[in-house]
């Protein structure tokens, strides 16, 4: 028999329930409204209590929890002096980077017995000056203990010559071989097949990505665009 207490614990609960579902009503009902059918948004809590952080094809977001309100922008804990939204963009990168294939990717493993064992990520164009220059350092970086693994960004899109190297690039049996020679200017059969520069060419511009090279830790840590492999590691090692 309920006695009184768990009468009110129980109206207690229900009313607590029916308002958390209002609350994800009104934010889901929002994201519905503005939303095209095909995209998935994940919601999460934030530090502020009526703000939910929205994250849609790596894109970022805050909506308020009645569902009126909505910005984007960097949220900063002033009080930490932390960049709350900096640090979010940097877990999607890594969740991102997490989901690739290797074989998707042209990868220079690092030497397995140095004490600096970890990933880079280099979003490269074939004909960039600074991605060329960047190439002559990958084998410092591996001696390190860096593996590079590189993803096409051509940066006259999907239509250019530069596409169709990457194209031939990624197309060709020895891909390490073909990037080296195409990155030293020297010509590359050209090649037609199923490849995954366009989706790593969408995926850069998801990441915001505006030029080339641009260098990127395992944890999703943007390192900057050229430097040499000396700076990199000392990046690294912080």
């Amino acid at each position: 028999m309920l006695n009184f207490k768990n009468i009110v614990f129980m109206i207690l609960f229900l009313v607590s329930f029916n308002l958390l579902a209002g609350t994800d009503f009104a934010v889901n009902k929002t994201l519905a409204s503005i939303l095209p059918p095909d995209k998935e948004a994940r919601v999460s809590d934030t530090p502020v209590p009526a703000l939910k952080e929205v994250v849609v094809d790596g894109s970022i977001f805050y909506l308020s929890q009645d569902g009126h309100y909505l910005f984007e922008g960097d949220l900063i804990d002033v009080r930490n002096g932390v960049n709350l939204t900096a640090q979010a963009r940097k877990n999607v990168r890594s969740d991102m980077f997490a989901s690739l294939s290797e074989s998707d990717t042209i990868t220079f493993h690092g030497v397995d017995d140095k004490k600096l064992k970890t990933k880079i990520y280099i979003y490269t164009d074939i004909d960039c000056g600074y991605c060329r220059k960047l190439h002559l350092e990958i084998p410092d970086l591996n001696k390190a203990g860096i593996t590079v693994s590189y993803l096409a960004f051509p940066r006259d899109g999907l239509k250019g010559d530069s596409h169709s190297k990457a194209v031939s690039v990624w197309c060709s049996k020895d891909k390490k071989k073909a990037l080296t020679l195409a990155k030293l200017g020297k010509a590359v059969e050209s090649l037609m097949c199923d490849n995954p520069v366009a989706e790593q060419y969408n995926l850069g511009q998801t990441m915001g990505l505006r030029g080339t090279p641009a260098v990127y830790s395992e944890d999703g840590g943007y390192l900057g665009a050229y430097s040499t492999a000396e700076a990199i590691v000392a990046q690294l090692a912080h």
